[in-house]
């Protein structure tokens, strides 16, 4: 009888039922003693499962204020209470929301008592969730509690909160006009303190301690006139954020701290109308935010500023020289809206290569956020878009696993919009004519690198090009797992320029057709150009594993026009300025192969400080590490006076790069070309050496100017070296040796005659009777020594008279010196009759003819010359 009582009673008083599962007994007197054991608060909407637990419920019952219809209780002791929040995936909860159960009114009960009454339970004529009937019920009374559970477990969001409690301690002060709370335990493992102090209608004060975190929530409640409710400063310090990561249950992934003010208003809802966080980090990174909210527990009216710097103050990391180098460096947002919808008023993310703003992005929403069972704090749920709100250009559903790092990151979406999205500074005038572009992705970064799943585009009504464009990339650092195919049609290369405000080139239709794939270690690729009546084909077969990368290929093309070339070149030079760099003016001028000296050759890798994505591909760097083996052939090249063809090889091997030979068909002339580079030891050292055979010596004497008739073949060898830090270095430092021969020719004058045979063997000659004179050979060895060309045997030999030349050029210092003899065949021991001297300066020589001739010394013992002579060898060193 006594447990059916106090279960009614309190029932009544708290709004919802309980459960006495042991005695009850009472001590009588005018403060009765009521001791209650075993009480339990049964879960309205989980069956299994209990609101709350006690094994000890001891209670005053004020005997003289129930003679006066008014049931009172207090100073009250608990032991050994358990409280079980609990919220299940599908949102249900342990306590039951809707209004308490209401006291039953007693007859003839005048309309102030019932509000008296209603007021006593706690109760009201509102929806109250349950539970404030008992925190009413306790709002006036002394209570004691000791060995409190309180189990917070949210399924929704993943957080669960254990406070162990050893006592907390309601106490009423000042005549019931103060109400004063103390408890000491810990919270998820780490020690847990508050204190309290909250006087009725006057500024009341809270202080607690989580481990090493502080927080403090002091305010000043409004008076009724002023609607009610109250202002409150809340501050926290989190102390070592490592050790609050832990006491959230998230993974300690960041170590640090953070400190947090907010000034909030209750009174219709909890208003956030100020607030300022910063979270500085061990290894000098600093998070800060700042903003408003309206509505606290709806999540709305939302104005948030975010501003991360990812690396210390001052110290950010070098710019990047290659795409596996890229890192974030900060970003900076705005968000507006709510959980439920917002959108980023600002959204800019900065690297250490360039900058790229993302200006507008909304609305975006988020299901929820929520900590995973491992511990990791992850945003579920997310959509956005991009672009006008009824019809977004944009849009993207995913989910982030690890907040904290940013890492397990899905993202899926469509790209669907005007040309104009990603290429910007169009004429409005060709909008129409550029169409649009369509596109789908997939993106991730699951269990590590960044991948790109997904990313198919094409473009859609447009007749001035075609774009079809599918990419995947299972590691964007390393551009592993890449797969890229692209096809891309210009009907018209002016017009495509004039329409991105561009100057036009005039190349005609255009046509790109590229496959790549890289797959662990393997690498392929292959690229069709088609401009004109041009058409080059690239393939390129490669292997990067840990150690040396191994590259084979081969470019080929049946028919290559250089004017062709030179438009593309100008093409690409005006779309540079679609990522920021352009000259503007087509250089239609530049012939190929061969640039005016005053031309300022642009560079392989652009200045650092300029930042560019250029930046990002040392090509230097590939050929040094890389076994390089690349095969080119061009087998009709039109639009160069002469070159008709060009093949080749470049190799690379342990740091030496090797290109040649270079087969070269210049004219009627060939070149047989061989470059090589030690890119280890001297990285601006080049060495060129080669031959070139069958140049017509006529020709090149009507190329200078020289009207004499002549024919034969030129052949010729080099081997030099020299700096190649610019053009001129190289013709300034070079160092080697090179030689020039002809052999069966002739020259259409007798003067060479008359100069070795003297005047009247000249008047008899053959060669005065028809004319010209029969060349045998002509031999030139030279030596190259850093801007200087010297020789001491330059031959030009006839059938009857040997000229040996001697002597140097020094084309740095404009200088020149050269003597030369012309005598009989096998006789070099007889008069020259007219040597000749070359002098002075080289832009100027002076010509020096020495009349009375010359003679030469014989070597002691030789003066006969052999019977097998050889041909263009001088005279003088055959002697015997």
């Amino acid at each position: 009888m006594r447990r059916d009582l106090v279960e009614k009673v309190l029932s009544e008083q708290i709004g919802q039922p309980i459960v006495v599962n042991d005695d009850v007994s009472v001590a009588l007197g005018r403060i009765t003693h009521i001791y209650v054991g075993g009480v339990v608060i049964p879960s309205q909407t989980m069956p299994e499962t209990s609101l709350a637990e006690l094994n000890l419920l001891e209670l005053e019952l004020d005997v003289a204020a129930l003679a006066n219809r008014r049931l009172h209780f207090d100073n009250l002791v608990v032991d050994g209470l358990q409280v079980n929040f609990l919220t299940a995936a599908d949102g249900t909860t342990s306590w039951r929301k809707g209004r308490p159960t209401p006291k039953p009114e007693p007859e003839n009960a005048t309309e102030e008592d019932n509000q008296e009454a209603i007021a006593e339970t706690g109760g009201s004529n509102e929806g109250d969730p349950e539970g404030s009937g008992i925190l009413s019920f306790l709002s006036d009374k002394n209570v004691a509690f000791t060995s409190i559970g309180l189990n917070i477990d949210d399924q929704t969001t993943g957080f669960s909160f254990v406070f162990d409690l050893q006592s907390l301690t309601l106490e009423q002060v000042d005549k019931g006009q103060r109400t004063k709370v103390s408890g000491t335990g810990s919270v998820n493992g780490q020690s847990f303190e508050i204190e309290g102090d909250y006087p009725h209608s006057a500024p009341f004060t809270t202080r607690a301690n989580f481990g090493e975190m502080t927080v403090s929530y002091d305010g000043e409640p409004f008076s009724e006139s002023e609607g009610g409710g109250y202002r409150a400063v809340l501050q926290m310090d989190t102390g070592e954020f490592g050790d609050f990561l832990e006491v959230i249950g998230l993974e300690r992934v960041l170590e640090g701290n953070g400190q947090l003010q907010a000034e909030l208003v209750s009174q219709d809802a909890l208003k956030i109308e100020t607030f300022t966080t910063t979270v500085n980090l061990e290894d000098g990174q600093q998070l800060t935010a700042e903003g408003s909210i309206e509505d606290l527990y709806t999540a709305r009216g939302v104005d948030l500023l975010f501003d991360a710097r990812l690396y210390p103050e001052g110290q950010p990391p070098n710019a990047a020289k290659s795409f596996q180098e890229l890192k974030f460096t900060a970003f900076e947002m705005h968000m507006v809206g709510s959980l439920a919808s917002f959108e980023f008023e600002k959204l800019l993310f900065q690297t250490n290569a360039f900058d790229q703003g993302l200006d507008v992005i909304g609305p975006a929403s988020i299901e929820r956020i929520r900590r995973m069972p491992d511990g990791r704090l992850a945003m579920l749920g997310i959509a956005l878009q991009a672009g006008p709100v009824e019809d977004p250009i944009l849009k993207a559903d995913g989910e982030i696993l690890d907040l904290l790092q940013l890492q397990d990151v899905t993202f899926e979406g469509t790209l669907n919009g005007p040309a104009k999205l990603i290429l910007p500074n169009m004429d409005e005038d060709f909008v129409d004519q550029l169409g649009g572009i369509n596109a789908d992705f997939s993106l991730s970064n699951e269990g590590g690198p960044v991948s790109l799943n997904r990313f198919n585009a094409t473009t859609y009504g447009t007749d001035l090009w075609a774009l079809d464009l599918a990419l995947s990339v299972s590691e964007l650092k390393g551009l592993s797992g890449l797969d890229f195919d692209v096809k891309l049609d210009v009907s018209d290369g002016a017009s495509f320029l004039t329409a991105l405000k561009l100057q036009p080139v005039e190349i005609g239709a255009l046509a790109v057709d590229a496959e790549t794939s890289k797959q662990g270690e393997d690498f392929t690729a292959s690229i069709e150009f088609e401009a004109g009546s041009s058409h080059l084909l690239a393939a390129l077969d490669a292997k990067f594993p840990e150690g040396a990368s191994v590259v084979r290929g081969n470019v080929a093309s049946k028919r290559l026009d250089l004017n062709d070339l030179k438009n593309l070149t100008a093409t690409l030079d005006q779309l540079k300025s679609l990522v920021g760099d352009a000259s503007k003016d087509p250089e239609t001028d530049v012939q190929p192969l061969v640039l005016p000296k005053e031309t300022n050759v642009q560079p392989l890798v652009l200045p650092k400080q300029k930042g560019k994505p250029a930046d990002l591909l040392d090509v230097q760097r590939v050929l040094r590490e890389a076994d390089v083996e690349v095969q080119i052939d061009f087998e009709e090249i039109v639009g160069q006076q002469g070159v008709t063809s060009v093949s080749s090889q470049l190799s690379a091997k342990e740091g030496t790069v090797d290109f040649g030979p270079l087969q070269l068909a210049y004219g009627g002339g060939n070149f047989s070309l061989r470059a090589v580079m030690d890119l280890i030891d001297s990285p601006d050292w080049l060495s060129l050496s080669g031959s070139t055979s069958g140049w017509e010596f006529g020709e090149i004497l009507d190329e200078l100017g020289i009207g004499i008739d002549a024919y034969g073949r030129l052949s010729g060898e080099f081997n030099v070296s020299g700096s190649t830090a610019s053009g001129n270095a190289f013709v300034n430092s070079m160092r080697g040796t090179a030689s020039l021969s002809m052999s069966q020719g002739y020259v259409s004058t007798s003067l060479l005659e008359l100069a070795g045979l003297g005047v009247f063997p000249w008047l008899f000659s053959e060669e005065l009777r028809q004319g010209y004179t029969d060349i045998t050979c002509v031999v030139a060895p030279i030596n190259i020594e850093a801007g200087r060309v010297s020789s001491d045997s330059i031959v030009v030999e006839t059938g009857s008279v040997q000229l040996v030349a001697k002597g140097q050029v020094d084309w740095v210092k404009d200088t020149i010196a050269i003597s030369a003899e012309p005598r009989r065949v096998g006789n070099p021991l007889s008069r020259s009759a007219w040597p000749f001297d070359v002098t002075g300066q080289l832009s100027s020589p002076k010509f020096k003819l020495d009349v009375g001739g010359s003679r030469n010394k014989a070597p002691e013992g030789a003066d006969a010359m052999p019977a097998d002579r050889q041909p263009c060898v001088p005279d003088m060193n055959q002697l015997q």
